[in-house]
């Protein structure tokens, strides 16, 4: 008889992937916890750090790792992408070293890991950008450990938190250009389709927020979000607006896209003039 019917050990591994799309941070699911949501660098400030903190009960191992990528919309479809020929131009995930990169965080213990940005020569103006993998992983309590006959699960839940990391030339400016705004009803849910595209016009990514709401005729609003936003090439924000309560009739679709992030101190955001935008839709 082998050791597995033994001990009556079942393992089960389970994967889960915690994506910081557009710089939206949700760590509910994550005992890991990391800050700041985002890293930044400039030819005066070649380090950062992050803090990564251990608020469960079991020991975690860490695995830190940079890949390029930005989000996009293709075929409607929010996405991360990598894209070649950016990432040939833009990419800093090459000369980014991390300090240290692999490490066991134990139960309600914390680590500084520290970022150093090592930018080729003659670097072109503009921002470049990366990601910022933080892996982290249980250790497993030995095998051993389950008494003989009994029967145990081991479930190792693998979380992959991912936040931006930016570096900025001296004279890396952004803007953003907001390109359409869509509306349509999907009958058999009753919810109205709001979407927002728009493009980077600069030569760094834009990273800031955007507000919009829906007015009647009388200036009432019967709608409203607000969310944090980055634009990196082209993007279609979308949102979902229920239309049970709103009466037929003619609204209008209004607001703007600000550098400011509840998350991310202004100084570090590069600062653009508002960028407004409106619509007129009939809600049938």
């Amino acid at each position: 008889m082998n050791n597995y019917k033994k001990t009556g050990v079942h393992k089960a591994t389970f994967t889960l992937l915690l994506f910081f799309i557009l710089g939206l941070s949700s760590q509910a699911l994550a005992q890991v916890s990391i800050a700041p949501t985002s890293l930044f660098f400039d030819n005066q400030q070649r380090f950062s750090s992050l803090t990564i903190s251990n608020g469960g009960q079991q020991a975690q191992e860490i695995s830190i790792s940079t890949e390029f990528g930005y989000p996009t919309t293709r075929d409607g479809n929010l996405q991360i992408v990598n894209d070649s020929t950016i990432a040939e131009q833009k990419s800093m995930a090459d000369w980014i070293k991390v300090f240290p990169q692999n490490f066991t965080l134990q139960p309600q213990q914390r680590q500084t890991v520290r970022f150093v940005a090592r930018p080729p020569n003659n670097l072109s103006q503009g921002g470049y950008w990366s990601r910022v993998s933080v892996q982290s992983n249980p250790v497993s309590p030995p095998i051993e450990s389950v008494e003989e006959g009994q029967v145990g699960a081991q479930i190792n839940l693998v979380v992959n938190q991912v936040i931006a990391a930016h570096y900025r030339t001296q004279n890396a400016n952004t803007g953003v250009e907001v390109t359409g705004i869509t509306f349509s009803q999907v009958d058999s849910t009753n919810n109205g389709k709001i979407g927002i595209s728009m493009e980077q016009t600069g030569n760094a990514p834009f990273i800031g927020s955007i507000n919009l709401q829906v007015t009647d005729g009388s200036g009432n609003t019967v709608y409203e979000n607000q969310t944090t936003n980055s634009v990196y090439t082209t993007i279609t924000r979308n949102f979902t607006m229920d239309l049970s309560d709103i009466e037929p009739g003619n609204y209008t679709i209004s607001g703007e896209i600000t550098s400011k992030r509840r998350d991310i101190s202004e100084d570090k955001l590069l600062q653009i003039e508002p960028v407004p935008f409106e619509k007129q839709i009939t809600i049938e």
